[in-house]
C-alpha cells in the first residue's frame, strides 16, 4: 500500500438509515463550541502582530488542506487541483468588485459560488478516474486554469501576472467591519476561526452521516458496491464538490484579507503547499490538516531566511513518510491509544 494511504476512520454504531449515533453528534458539536471559544481568545493571547499573520495565514491554508484531507481520508483520492476552487473564488471576488462595483458581501457569496461551480465542472471530467489518473488530471485542469489567468486575452480581467486588487469602495463594511480591519490579521481572526471550525463540523458530519459509509465502501472496493446496487458516480462527484466548497470559502477568506489577487494562487506552488500540510498533519484525521497547515506556515515563516526552503520542506516531507506515515496527528492518536490500552490494564 502506497504511503499515502489513509487510515480507516472508525464506523461508528448507531441508526443505520444515517450512520450517525446522537449522543456522538452531541459530543462532537460541544467539541467544536469549545474550540471556536478558545479560538476566539487567541488575538488576545498572541504577543505581535507579526505571529498572528502567520496563524491567519495558516487558518486560510487549512481550509484548502481540509478540502483535500476530505477526498483523500474518505475516498483514497489524492488531489492537486484544489487550487483551480480556491484562486477561481479569490478572482471572482475580485473581479465582482473590480469590474461590476460590487459590495464585499454580495461578491463574497459570488466567489464561493464559482469556486463551488469550478468544483462541479472538474468533478465531472475526474471523478471517475482513481489514483495517479486522478492526480495527474486534477493537476492538468488546475494549471489550465492558471495558464489561462496568465494570457494577455485575459489581463483585462484577471490583470495576468500584475494580479488584480479587491476594490471596496469608502464606507462599505465586509461582515461589520471597514476595509483595514479585514486587512488586521487580529480583527478578521473572528471571521476565519469560525469559518474554519464550521467547515469541520460539516465535514464530520458528512464523513459520519451514511454518505460518509457509502464513500468508505467505494473508497474499499467500488466494483462490490456497484454490484450491491450503489451507484458510485454521484457519491463521488458530491465528495469532490464539497471539498471544492471548502477550499472555495479559503480563497474568499484569502482574498479579503489580502485585498490582492494573483496567479500565485493558482499555481503549482499552492498546490503543492496545501498536499503537503495535508500529508504532514496527517490525512486520516480531520484535525490533520489544519495541524499540518499551522505547522507548515510557521515552518515556511522559520526557514525561507535561510534560503534553502525547498531543501528543509523536501526532507520534513520524506521523514514524515518514512517515519511518520500517519503525520502529526497520527502519532498522536497512537500515543493516546497506547495510554488507554494501559490504562485499562
Amino acid at each position: 500500500m502506497s504511503s499515502l494511504a489513509v487510515a480507516e476512520p472508525e464506523v461508528v454504531a448507531g441508526p443505520s438509515k444515517t450512520g450517525l449515533h446522537r449522543g456522538l453528534v452531541l459530543r462532537g458539536l460541544a467539541i467544536a463550541v469549545v474550540a471556536a471559544v478558545a479560538g476566539l481568545a487567541v488575538p488576545y493571547v498572541v504577543p505581535d502582530r507579526y505571529t498572528m499573520g502567520l496563524l491567519l495565514d495558516g487558518v486560510i491554508l487549512a481550509l484548502l488542506a481540509l478540502g483535500i484531507g476530505f477526498l483523500a481520508r474518505h475516498l483514497g483520492l489524492i488531489s492537486l487541483g484544489h487550487t483551480a476552487f480556491f484562486g477561481g473564488a479569490a478572482y471572482a471576488l475580485a473581479i465582482a468588485t473590480q469590474q461590476w462595483g460590487w459590495g464585499p458581501l454580495p461578491a463574497a457569496l459570488f466567489g464561493l459560488a464559482v469556486g463551488t461551480g469550478l468544483a462541479v465542472l472538474m468533478g465531472l471530467l475526474v471523478v471517475r478516474a482513481s489514483g495517479m489518473g486522478f492526480l495527474m488530471l486534477t493537476l492538468a485542469l488546475g494549471q489550465a486554469l492558471y495558464q489561462f489567468c496568465v494570457q494577455t486575452v485575459a489581463r483585462p480581467w484577471t490583470g495576468a501576472y500584475d494580479g488584480l486588487q479587491v476594490h471596496v469602495e469608502p464606507g462599505q463594511a465586509v461582515f461589520g467591519m471597514p476595509m483595514d480591519d479585514v486587512m488586521n490579521a487580529a480583527l478578521f481572526w473572528p471571521v476565519v476561526w469560525i469559518a474554519l471550525v464550521a467547515a469541520a463540523v460539516v465535514l464530520w458530519l458528512l464523513g459520519r452521516a451514511r454518505f460518509g459509509i457509502v464513500l468508505e465502501g467505494i473508497r474499499e472496493n467500488e466494483e462490490r458496491m456497484r454490484f450491491s446496487g450503489f451507484g458510485t458516480f454521484r457519491p463521488r462527484l458530491a465528495a469532490f464538490v464539497v471539498s471544492g466548497a471548502v477550499a472555495a470559502l479559503g480563497g474568499v477568506l484569502f482574498a479579503l484579507n489580502a485585498a490582492y489577487v494573483s496567479p500565485d494562487v493558482l499555481g503549482f506552488l499552492k498546490a503543492g503547499d496545501s498536499l503537503i500540510a495535508a500529508i504532514v498533519g496527517g490525512l486520516g484525521s480531520l484535525a490533520g490538516p489544519v495541524v499540518g497547515a499551522l505547522a507548515y506556515v510557521w515552518a515556511q515563516a522559520e526557514f525561507n531566511s535561510s534560503g534553502n526552503l525547498q531543501l528543509y520542506t523536501g526532507v520534513a516531507l520524506v521523514v514524515v513518510l518514512v517515519f511518520l506515515p500517519g503525520g502529526i496527528t497520527g502519532v498522536f492518536g497512537k500515543l493516546r491509544r497506547r495510554f488507554w490500552r494501559r490504562g485499562g490494564k
